[in-house]
């Protein structure tokens, strides 16, 4: 129970930090240029999070299905970010 909680705060965090980000990228063009690099970034950084799971996982012994669940719950909370700026414009 104690792994669910923390993997939902997670996602919720992710969620809360990518809509406020999102939402002052929609108040001045130079963050919203900013907030477009600092997702491209992430998206990368992502990415290499799916093509080395093998590696990370090992590295930092962690479960599975917990690694997983929080990239997946990033991607989901980061959308949810990113819907806010189509919302906004």
């Amino acid at each position: 129970m104690t792994k669910a909680t923390a993997t939902l705060n997670t996602f919720v965090m992710i969620a809360v930090a990518s809509s406020f980000f999102c939402w002052l990228a929609t108040l001045h063009p130079t963050a919203l240029h900013f907030i477009r690099a600092v997702y491209a970034l992430l998206f990368c950084l992502w990415a290499l999070g799916w093509i080395l799971d093998d590696a990370l996982i090992a590295r930092f012994k962690i479960d599975v299905l917990q690694y997983r669940a929080v990239l997946i719950g990033s991607a989901v909370g980061i959308a949810i970010g990113l819907g806010v700026i189509i919302c906004r414009s």
